[in-house]
């Protein structure tokens, strides 16, 4: 019994070096990147939001809001990164209610597509659809008046939409 007590504290003891290895590389490669990170982070809290209450599979909603609030946080990283990346720097622009404004307002924006963009397409569609219908309306009623009434008969659909009134 005793030799499966070893086996077990050697698999404990493996285990616990991985993981305190995984921490000296994340904290190793925070060091360097941690303030551009922060402000990355903070930047980002709409898209992180949107990634946990997003219930569509495609993923719309992450991928327009997740982008143009990338594009709001994107000048202020380039700024922080012309200031030297002191956290005096970072510190200066998360303290700014303007770098706010324009954050959380690319993410509103990407929100605002989200929900006006495809109405608009399908607003554009619907109207195309309809002028092609009066087009191919007119060449039927052109064909009736060359070849007759046979030439159009819609006398199945008659029937269907007679049983659908019914």
């Amino acid at each position: 019994m005793s030799e499966d007590k070893a086996k077990k504290e050697k698999a404990v003891k493996k285990s616990n070096g991985g993981k305190i290895v995984l921490f000296m590389i994340l904290f190793g490669g925070l060091v360097p990147f941690g303030i551009p990170t922060f402000l990355v982070c903070l930047g980002l809290v709409p898209t992180l939001i949107v990634l946990f209450t997003e219930t569509d599979s495609r993923h719309p909603a992450l991928a327009t809001v997740g982008y143009m609030n990338l594009a709001g946080v994107l000048p202020f990283i380039i700024e922080l990164w012309e200031r030297g990346q002191t956290m005096e720097a970072a510190l200066s622009i998360i303290r700014n209610p303007q770098s706010w404004v324009v954050m959380l307002g690319a993410a509103g924006i990407g929100q605002l597509i989200l929900y006006v963009v495809p109405s608009m397409v399908a607003s554009m569609i619907i109207v195309k659809q309809e002028a092609r219908y009066r087009v191919l309306r007119d060449g039927v009623k052109q064909l009736e008046a060359i070849w007759g009434k046979d030439v159009a008969n819609t006398m199945p659909l008659d029937i269907v939409r007679a049983n659908q009134k019914g």
